[in-house]
């Protein structure tokens, strides 16, 4: 038995007595003997997931109690051997947000002296203080390689743009893109740092369109519907659903957390908190972020969910891959022509919330996510990478009867990316330029960006991620880990007062 690709944790449900863990593996000569080594787990199942020639996707099922106190499972197969910790029966997991982890292009490697130095960074807190979560925001891989991998997706590339949206998907171009993407995931993680991460700390995964290519979602619908395109985004769904949440190569298999949505959308408890990661890409096009279908489901189950005053959850977790609030990129579209050469950003620009045609949707979603505040006592914060900043934006909310209160606010927490660099300082230039104004949303609720805490900057331009710690009195200590500074930046989110 050969080991390619792994462990990789992910966890699937959660309750106050126990966690459902799983591991992920990618072997060839036979199923590997996965062993329980210590701990209260114990193996459930086994799963072939995917078979790609002679290399197979494994996945097992694990259970594990918890205890009185913080817990240990230790695992491991063929000598060698992994742990990761679980919160206490009733506890808060101690928890980290990742996003953006590779490069956009070769060029970016250059820009960094060690392309896993981050990584190391986590690695380091997490042996001092174990994470039981991992939040991965998107971009887990980076796919744009494919045009230049695979040769006749190449070939097709270099077609006029009429050509190419005539021409049909066929059986070779699947053949080498199920290749290019099955050993794209195998070749990222299986980096050491990486490595180490993924099989220590349990994750919940969604994708954005580096996992598929950049930009997906937001072109031209004669392009985003042509054959070509459709087949290349087949075979990312199919990966995505086996590598990032370990699901068997079935259409219809759903995750443990999944709310039925035409999308990848999952919701889990784990302690006073949900964690809700929205998939604003398998349904993505010019004109919408989700289907309305989709919004229905989510929002009709948050609603079905108890009060914090009666057992519900108090803290929701709103993982938006891309940042809800932020620069106000439609003013940068009036500047395109003053930079040549950056009119490749044009999708990028259409993949914000604040792109006209998205900003009826992110307005009946900040309305949503108020309403639940009121109703449920449940703080919303969101969670979101992409933007290869960290930065803090702020939603306020002056309407209805009942004054200024927290369930008035929400706070929106960036950090990104792990590995890609940050932008140019032009571009964080343009980003105060395009900050400096309230939006008013719409009357009575507005939006900004907020300078971070003791730093008297809207933007930090450089690698980072996010610690999310609670604490006893469920308030929530949010630390960006930058790269280059000494001192991590807090933001500490206060919960709801209950009545």
């Amino acid at each position: 038995m050969k080991l390619i690709l792994g462990p990789v944790l992910s966890l699937r449900t959660s309750s106050r007595t126990h966690w459902s863990v799983s591991v992920l593996l990618v072997a060839s000569g036979g199923v590997p003997g996965l062993e329980i080594i210590s701990g209260k787990a114990e193996r459930v199942n086994v799963q072939e997931l995917l078979r790609f020639k002679e290399q197979v996707v494994y996945r097992f099922d694990l259970r594990v109690d918890l205890g009185a106190e913080l817990g240990q499972v230790s695992y491991g197969f063929d000598g060698k051997s992994w742990s990761f910790s679980v919160p206490a029966a009733g506890a808060d997991p101690q928890m980290v947000f990742v996003s953006c982890n590779g490069f956009s292009a070769p060029s970016e490697i250059k820009k960094v002296d060690d392309k896993n130095g981050m990584w190391k960074v986590l690695l380091n807190q997490h042996g001092d203080a174990p994470y039981n979560l991992m939040i991965m925001g998107g971009d887990q891989i980076y796919a744009d390689e494919i045009w230049e991998k695979c040769p006749d997706i190449k070939k097709w590339v270099e077609l006029p743009r009429l050509e190419r949206r005539a021409r049909k998907f066929t059986a070779v171009m699947r053949s080498q893109i199920e290749r290019f993407y099955f050993e794209l995931y195998c070749q990222r993680w299986k980096q050491s740092e990486v490595s180490e991460a993924l099989a220590s700390i349990p994750t919940v995964m969604m994708w954005d369109d580096h996992d598929i290519f950049d930009g997906w979602g937001s072109y031209a619908p004669e392009d985003q519907n042509c054959s070509v395109y459709q087949g290349i985004f087949e075979e990312a769904r199919r990966h995505f659903a086996v590598f990032q949440q370990q699901l068997p190569d079935i259409r219809g298999e759903h995750h443990p957390g999944s709310l039925g949505t035409d999308g990848y959308t999952t919701v889990l408890r784990v302690g006073n908190y949900l964690v809700l990661s929205l998939d604003a890409r398998s349904e993505r096009s010019q004109k919408q972020v989700l289907s309305r279908e989709s919004w229905d489901r989510i929002w009709r189950w948050l609603d079905g969910c108890d009060p914090a005053q009666q057992g519900g959850p108090k803290h929701l977790l709103f993982v938006a891959p891309v940042p809800i609030v932020h620069a106000d990129f439609g003013r940068l579209e009036s500047l395109f022509g003053w930079f040549p050469g950056e009119q490749e950003l044009e999708d990028d620009l259409r993949d914000h919330w604040q792109s006209p045609p998205h900003r009826k949707e992110r307005l009946r979603t900040i309305h949503r996510m108020f309403d639940l505040m009121e109703k449920k006592s449940c703080r919303v914060t969101i969670l979101s990478g992409d933007v290869h900043v960290a930065c803090l934006g702020v939603i306020e909310n002056e309407r209805g009867a009942s004054g200024q209160g927290r369930e008035k606010v929400i706070n929106q927490l960036t950090a990104s990316g792990i590995v890609h660099p940050a932008p140019p300082k032009l571009m964080g230039w343009l980003l105060n330029r395009l900050s400096d104004e309230v939006e008013t949303v719409v009357q009575g609720i507005t939006a900004r960006m907020m300078e971070l805490p003791t730093k008297r900057a809207k933007y930090m331009l450089a690698r980072n991620f996010l610690s999310l710690e609670p604490d006893d009195q469920c308030r929530l200590w949010a630390n960006w880990h930058v790269e280059g500074e000494e001192e991590v930046i807090t933001k500490v989110v206060h919960p709801i007062p209950s009545d």
